[in-house]
């Protein structure tokens, strides 16, 4: 009797139990931006086409608006028109218009796309404020109510939080990983997945409640895990474009991948909305009509801001790792597999046929790290972001870390260990300073450190200000000093040494030792946004050598050359192995004609610095 009590207690709890689906946890976002652009002259008509193919299933989506959407009395008249399942929001593209409406001098390059015109990067903090106040009031005027969420291909770690701060948007949408598409390089952020980021850098996750910013990012056209590394065309948007004529069937392979993809899955689907008119019935409405094969299934969609709710609810702290692993879409003998921590990032290959392991990624993600343009303006026309990477085999195919026959890696939140016999670690790997190795027997434990800098912005070192510098090289700067005068030139300054150097000179450290040249140029004229001066602005260069620990040669003479032939000659005579660059805000150094001419090639970029290696 007391037994068959039991089993109806039982049979009562489980059912009364609400059991949740693994669909339960798989999203579709569509999202389009919507801008005017010299693609098309009938914006209006553009967006009316586009929202035709989502309204045909009744689908949610989000429209993000530039300033210069917000204003087109064609193209509000048309949003107006849209059901209540659609969510609205800002498209953070700065225009003439925009930056002439705001008060703002627009950063005129010729072409509207350039980085520096284009983001909010490209301008100062006062400037950004101002941008994001007008098209934040802008858009209220029009909806009686500020957005929930927003989006760019960049958008900097200073705006997001100051507009995270001020009103409240909850989910970000940002391009996805790619190293050179159009000139913005968005290099080293969770592969794929989405993530609540650190307030300082958008494209780093937050590892703890102290450094997290309270929005999620979602991230735009979707990489191939193991072809999208190489090149972006292998992505849900230009997977028409890339060499191998793909079609829908290749689209449908990347939902279907990433909505199988870790306890809560989800993918962005979308098309801008500046193309002509006729394009959105073709490869756009197919994709949505594959999306209607998914929601049949079971498949969520839902808008950026309701994915926030079901990210919050399923992840109230910081974000989970992830992993993503995955046999060649294109039908090769390979596995790619991704783990994404708040930590790190790991990315290795599998050849099916062989076992053998190529680790081609890893990133490290420091939480003190700052985007490279939180303070300083980007000038330049292309944009450069990259996290700090301890193998990156984009940049420099030599990185790659080949493992023994049938190793094994087993990834945890804040390491990986490597199984196998007869590992041979790479003196790259062994002197790098962002990582610990810890080595046993046939096993290998990968940590990894953080650079505990003295000031947010980088390193503040010590040095004698320029006019000290000039003053002490003058012939009778001794006899001034006996007669009283030039003293108060021995008093010290603060300088900066960027973060962007600091990890650009710590790959510079793993490396093999050789001779570095360095410019032998200071700049009077130049100006800085952070708190203290480029210790580089002062010629100031030992710093170099103090943190890669290889030897430095001061030069003018190969930067100044007329000829490719002088050049060549000058160069030979420095018997340099490697060549350091600098660039900081408007300041750029450069090496005279084609790097080929030298005989080196590019082994590290990033915001602050670049590393040219001479090839064998």
């Amino acid at each position: 009797m007391i037994f068959k009590k039991i089993i109806i207690l039982l049979i009562i709890f489980f059912c009364s139990v609400k059991t949740v689906s693994a669909s339960d946890n798989k999203f579709i976002t569509i999202v389009n931006p919507v801008r005017i652009s010299r693609y098309t002259t009938t914006s209006s008509e553009s967006l009316k086409s586009e929202y035709k193919a989502v309204k045909k299933y009744g689908f949610p989506a989000t429209w993000l608006l530039t300033y210069d959407a917000l204003n087109n009395k064609d193209i509000i008249d048309e949003i107006r028109k849209m059901d209540t399942n659609q969510e609205f929001g800002i498209f953070l593209e700065v225009t003439k218009t925009f930056a002439s409406e705001s008060g703002v001098g627009y950063h005129d390059s010729g072409f509207w796309h350039h980085a520096s015109a284009v983001f909010l990067s490209g301008y100062t903090q006062e400037e950004r404020i101002i941008l994001i106040d007008k098209v934040f009031d802008k858009f209220k005027q029009e909806f009686g109510a500020y957005p929930k969420s927003i989006g760019s291909w960049w958008t900097d770690g200073y705006s997001l939080s100051y507009i995270k701060d001020k009103y409240g948007v909850v989910a970000n949408l940002v391009c996805s990983d790619q190293f050179s598409t159009d000139g913005y390089q968005l290099w080293g952020q969770p592969w794929q997945m989405p993530y609540y980021p650190i307030k300082s850098y958008p494209a780093v996750p937050a590892s703890n409640l102290q450094n997290k910013l309270d929005l999620v990012n979602i991230q735009w056209a979707s990489r191939d895990p193991l072809n999208g590394y190489d090149s972006s065309l292998y992505s849900t948007q230009d997977y028409l474009v890339a060499e191998n004529n793909l079609d829908i069937n290749y689209f449908n392979k990347l939902l279907d991948l990433y909505l199988n993809t870790n306890n809560l899955s989800q993918i962005t689907v979308g098309l801008e909305a500046d193309l002509d008119p006729v394009g959105y019935a073709g490869e756009f409405t197919k994709q949505i009509e594959m999306v209607k094969e998914y929601l049949n299934k079971g498949i969520n969609v839902v808008t950026m801001s309701e994915f926030y709710d079901k990210y919050k609810e399923k992840y109230p702290n910081i974000s989970p790792s992830t992993q993503i692993k995955s046999k060649d879409l294109l039908g090769k003998d390979v596995e790619a597999v991704w783990y994404n921590s708040p930590f790190y990032r790991l990315h290795y290959t599998k050849n099916i046929v062989n076992n053998i392991i190529q680790i081609k990624d890893i990133r490290t993600y420091g939480k003190n790290l700052i985007d490279p343009y939180f303070a300083s303006p980007n000038y330049e026309f292309n944009l450069s972001i990259n996290i700090p990477s301890i193998i990156d085999t984009v940049q420099n195919p030599e990185d790659v870390w080949i493992l023994p026959k049938d190793s094994e890696i087993i990834t945890n939140d804040n390491s990986f260990i490597i199984k196998g016999k007869n590992i041979k670690i790479p003196k790259k790997i062994k002197n790098d300073p962002l990582i610990n190795l810890k080595i046993n027997k046939n096993e290998i434990e990968v940590s990894f450190k953080t650079i505990a800098f003295n000031n947010i912005e980088g390193e503040i070192v010590q040095g004698f200000t320029s006019e000290a510098i000039h003053f002490f090289k003058a012939k009778k700067s001794i006899l001034k000093l006996i007669t009283g005068v030039g003293w108060d030139y021995f008093k010290k300054i603060d300088y900066l040494i960027p973060q962007g150097e600091i990890y650009a000179l710590s790959y510079l450290k793993s490396l093999p030792r050789g001779k570095v040249m360095v410019f032998d140029n200071e700049c009077l004229q130049c100006s800085w946004h952070t708190k203290n001066k480029p210790i580089v602005f002062a010629n100031l260069r030992s710093y170099v050598k103090k943190y890669s620990k290889h030897s430095i040669v001061y030069n003018s003479s190969v930067f100044k050359a007329k000829t490719i032939e002088e050049a060549q000659k000058e160069f030979k005579k420095v018997n340099a192995k490697y060549v350091y660059l600098v660039k900081f805000e408007q300041y750029k150094e450069k090496l005279p004609f084609s790097p080929g001419d030298l005989g080196i090639e590019k082994i590290y970029s990033n915001a602050n610095a670049e590393i040219w290696e001479v090839s064998d």
